[in-house]
């Protein structure tokens, strides 16, 4: 499943008027977001606790297959895990019920659609995309994962695309991807993790340079990744928490262009 549209984000307080307290009327419930002023906080619909928890955000109601309902993320806070999405549905005549939220760390998106919800996060090389759907009839349930693509149309003209693009990016250039897969082999799952995490790049004066590294762990466990569109030639390395050396590949690093073997000597400095 392809989420084609995707809502910006998801600490939208209910209305403007009431931002501070997320606090608002809806559908005949009134539903209040209660900090406790100690990292705690509570959703309480019509005076009952539905969920307790670090941190609640809630979105704008909205209306899926005629019934109302509101999204939101709630979590532990803080930077270690992002806050998980959940719906609180607000039948008429029924009582509000909570689905969720998700035991996922991952950053999701949120597509209203006119039946469901689809709630879906970014297909990674690390790992696929996970999907949820919400409708009225089945509740929140998971869908088939997304598994990380390339553009079978982005060759290496695309490399001019790359400016200040995230080496995932970079990496869904089909030609990028084949010789990656193809080229790293066993060491392929290493790298993409690596790859896949916090991290930048950008375009360079011949060519594209990316890098990441694993959040709690950025000095020891790094990749890199550096495109040459002149000879259409990938250049990866990769750092393993314990290891003294880097892995490079190609291995031959006389194979390698010199401004590639320059940002690679100038990783972790």
């Amino acid at each position: 499943m392809r989420i084609i549209g995707q809502v910006a984000g998801v600490l939208l307080a209910l209305s403007g008027a009431a931002a501070e307290a997320q606090e608002a009327s809806v559908a005949g419930h009134r539903i209040t977001v209660n900090e406790d002023g100690m990292g705690g906080a509570a959703l309480v619909v019509d005076g009952e606790v539905l969920h307790e928890n670090g941190v609640i955000f809630l979105d704008a109601p909205v209306k899926v297959a005629g019934q109302t309902v509101v999204t939101g993320v709630a979590g532990a806070g803080g930077n270690a895990c992002g806050a998980a999405p959940f719906v609180l549905a607000l039948p008429e005549g029924s009582a509000p019920a909570l689905y969720g939220p998700l035991e996922s760390c991952r950053e999701f998106s949120v597509q209203v659609q006119p039946e469901a919800l689809v709630f879906a996060t970014e297909a990674l090389p690390s790992e696929p995309g996970e999907i949820w759907v919400w409708t009225p009839i089945s509740g929140l349930t998971e869908a088939l994962p997304e598994e990380f693509s390339a553009d079978a149309n982005a060759g290496w003209e695309a490399v001019s695309t790359l400016a200040g693009a995230h080496p995932v990016d970079a990496m869904k250039l089909a030609p990028v991807l084949a010789a990656l897969q193809g080229g790293l082999g066993d060491d392929y799952p290493v790298f993409a993790e690596r790859i896949s995490d916090l991290g930048s790049g950008d375009l360079t004066a011949e060519g594209y340079l990316g890098q990441a590294c694993l959040k709690f762990t950025c000095d020891a466990d790094w990749a890199f990744l550096y495109l040459h569109p002149a000879t259409e030639g990938v250049f990866a390395a990769w750092h393993v928490m314990g290891e003294i050396e880097p892995r490079v590949w190609p291995a031959d690093t006389t194979l390698w262009p010199a401004e590639a073997m320059a940002a690679l000597r100038g990783v972790g400095e």
